[in-house]
């Protein structure tokens, strides 16, 4: 996540703050083993997921094969909190169109492994429905976007996903998550 991401999520849209987040995010990317107990809650995420982050090639292009290399408890809380973050943005249509189904899918299995079972239960309709459309993704364009999540198919699934997601208990509930499987995340 860059800090441009990061106004995305600021209330107000402005930067404060961000420079702050980048800094946490720097720290994080190395991230040890021995310093998860001391992590607040409501940054427990941030930290294991820059630490994620922080294995990427700079332009990201080895996303896939990171990804794909990491334990299940990694995938698990990564893909929940990426997922989360495309669909409390764009809903969805942007998820399909920047995320493969595998993701989208392991995000639901995150969410049932995290013991939070609505957003998993959102997230697996929006796979069917997705599936049985048939669309596909086709170009990185925006006339591509356009035309892939041009439709209202999923415009109840944003509403509820929206609705069933809340932050402080996905923190809470990967907070835990976290800690009773830690040997998997960070350094020694």
């Amino acid at each position: 996540m860059s800090k441009f991401d990061f106004l995305s999520l600021a209330p107000d849209g402005l930067l404060q703050g961000a420079e702050e987040f980048m800094a946490k995010q720097k720290a994080y990317a190395s991230l040890k083993r021995d310093e998860l107990d001391s992590i607040p809650e409501n940054e427990i995420v941030l930290a294991v997921t820059s630490w994620i982050e922080g294995k990427f090639a700079e332009d990201w292009h080895d996303m896939c094969d990171v990804i794909n290399s990491l334990p299940t408890p990694c995938l698990n809380v990564y893909c929940a909190d990426y997922v989360t973050k495309e669909l409390l943005n764009g809903g969805f249509g942007q998820a399909f169109f920047n995320s493969s189904r595998d993701y989208i899918g392991a995000a639901a299995e995150g969410f049932r492994a995290l013991d939070y079972p609505e957003p998993a239960d959102i997230i697996e309709d929006a796979l069917k429905i997705n599936f049985d459309s048939g669309k596909k993704i086709s170009g990185r364009s925006i006339e591509d976007f356009l035309d892939f999540a041009g439709g209202d198919e999923y415009d109840s699934l944003d509403r509820d996903f929206c609705q069933a997601f809340d932050e402080k208990k996905f923190d809470s509930l990967a907070h835990d998550y976290i800690i009773k499987y830690k040997k998997y995340f960070g350094e020694e």
